[in-house]
C-alpha cells in the first residue's frame, strides 16, 4: 500500500536524495519522474491518514470509523483509511497544518485553531447566535452550499462540517446570579471571536489548552471555563477526575460554540476514484454532519438534566431582562466582526444577516 501524496513528507531524507541526485546527469529529469509518482492519481490499494482528537471510546470517533469502514466496504477497499485518536498522528492544533504538508490526507480540526484561515466562517461562533448543534450546522451549511463561505475553503475539500452545542459558562466556586456576576472572571478562551464576546461581558479571557483546564481551575489561573456540558464530563482535569468535577456553578447560557471539520485538500480528493469519491459523499459530508450534531445536543440535553438534579452542581439561568443586557452588551461584539470582516473583503453585514436568517429556519422555538 502507498498513502497518496503530492509533496515529500517531513521525515524524506533530503540529506540521502541529495547523495544520490548529484549522480545523476540530468536531475531535472528525476525530479519529473518523482513528481510524477508522488502526484498521480489514486489507485486501489490506496491509503489514506486521518487524524482527529477524539479517544477511542467517544461516541463522534465511533461514527467517524463507522463511516470509514462503510466507505472501504462499498469500495471493495479501493482505498484505506487509517483514522486514528487523538495523538495518533499529531496534536490536535497541527492535524490541518499536517494536511496542507501531505504529512496527513484528513483532518479533525476546530476553526478556531486556525482563527486567520476561516474568518467567515466564524459568524456561527459569534455569542448568542444559536443555541443547538443541529440549527448550527445545517445554517454553515446552507452558507457553505449557497458559496458564501468560499474564500475560507479554497484549496480544501470539506469532508464534514458542524458546529457543537452553544457553550455554557462553569465556575468552580463563584456564583453566578446576574451579568454583573461575570466580571472580573478569569475564563479560559476557546477562540478569539468568543473571547471578545467575554471581554465584553467584563470576563478576563485566558489563553490555555484544553489539557490545561484542569490545571488551571486547580491551580487558580482562572476562574472557570466556557465549555460545553457533555464534554465537561469527558474531557480530564486534574486528580484523574472529568472537568466537571472540579466545577460547581453551571450558567445555562448558550454563549457559544466552535465550528469543527473534517478536511482535506481539494487535489488529493479529486485523484480518488469516482466510486471512492461517491462513498465519501454518502458516509461523510453533510450527513455525518448533521448525525453528529444531532447525537451532541441530544447528549448535551442529557447531560444538563443530570447535572440540575445530581445535588452538587448548581445550573443558573439569567431571566430575560438580565439576557437583554446581556445582548445590549454585545452589540459592539457583532459590529466589530462586521468590520473585520469586511476589511477582508466580505459583505459583513450581508453574511451575519443570512447567518441569523438561517439559524432561525432550523432552530426549534
Amino acid at each position: 500500500m502507498s498513502y497518496l501524496s503530492c509533496g515529500f513528507s517531513a521525515g524524506a531524507d533530503m540529506a540521502g536524495w541529495n547523495r544520490v541526485s548529484n549522480t545523476m546527469v540530468c536531475r531535472p529529469f528525476v525530479f519529473l519522474i518523482i513528481s510524477l509518482f508522488l502526484c498521480a492519481p489514486a489507485t486501489a490499494d490506496t491509503g489514506l491518514r486521518f487524524g482527529t482528537v477524539f479517544s477511542p471510546g467517544t461516541s463522534t470517533f465511533r461514527m467517524l470509523v463507522d463511516a470509514c469502514r462503510r466507505i472501504e466496504e462499498e469500495t471493495n477497499r479501493a482505498v484505506t483509511i487509517d483514522i486514528r485518536p487523538s495523538g495518533g498522528f499529531g496534536k490536535p492544533t497541527e492535524l490541518l497544518k499536517m494536511v496542507d504538508s501531505g504529512e496527513i490526507e484528513i483532518a479533525y480540526t476546530v476553526q478556531g485553531y486556525s482563527p486567520d484561515r476561516f474568518p467567515a466562517s466564524s459568524v456561527m461562533e459569534l455569542p448568542l447566535i444559536r443555541r443547538s448543534a443541529v440549527a448550527g450546522t445545517r445554517a454553515i451549511w446552507d452558507l457553505h452550499e449557497s458559496g458564501a463561505l468560499a474564500g475560507d475553503y479554497a484549496g480544501l475539500k470539506v469532508v464534514g462540517l458542524w458546529t457543537l452545542p452553544a457553550y455554557g459558562i462553569f465556575t468552580a466556586s463563584r456564583p453566578l446570579q446576574g451579568p454583573r456576576d461575570l466580571r472580573g472572571l478569569r475564563v479560559r478562551n476557546p477562540s478569539t471571536t468568543v473571547g471578545r464576546a467575554l471581554a465584553k461581558l467584563g470576563m478576563v479571557p485566558v489563553a490555555l489548552p484544553l489539557n490545561g483546564m484542569g490545571t488551571g481551575l486547580k491551580e487558580r489561573m482562572i476562574d472557570g471555563i466556557s465549555y460545553g456540558w457533555y464534554s465537561s464530563t469527558t474531557t480530564a482535569g486534574a486528580d484523574n477526575q472529568p472537568l466537571m468535577a472540579q466545577l460547581t456553578y453551571l450558567l445555562d447560557i448558550n454563549f457559544s460554540g466552535p465550528v469543527v471539520m473534517l478536511a482535506m485538500r481539494q487535489p488529493v480528493f479529486d485523484a480518488l476514484p469516482d466510486p471512492v469519491k461517491a462513498a465519501f459523499d454518502r458516509h461523510l459530508g453533510k450527513a455525518i454532519s448533521l448525525a453528529i450534531a444531532e447525537e451532541r445536543d441530544a447528549a448535551e440535553e442529557e447531560v444538563k438534566a443530570k447535572l440540575a438534579a445530581d445535588g452538587t452542581h448548581k445550573v443558573v439561568r439569567f431571566t430575560p431582562d438580565q439576557m437583554q443586557d446581556v445582548r445590549g452588551e454585545l452589540e459592539d461584539v457583532y459590529d466589530d466582526w462586521v468590520a473585520g470582516i469586511t476589511r477582508q473583503g466580505v459583505d459583513g453585514r450581508r453574511l451575519l444577516e443570512r447567518a441569523r436568517q438561517a439559524v432561525a429556519a432550523h432552530e426549534k422555538p
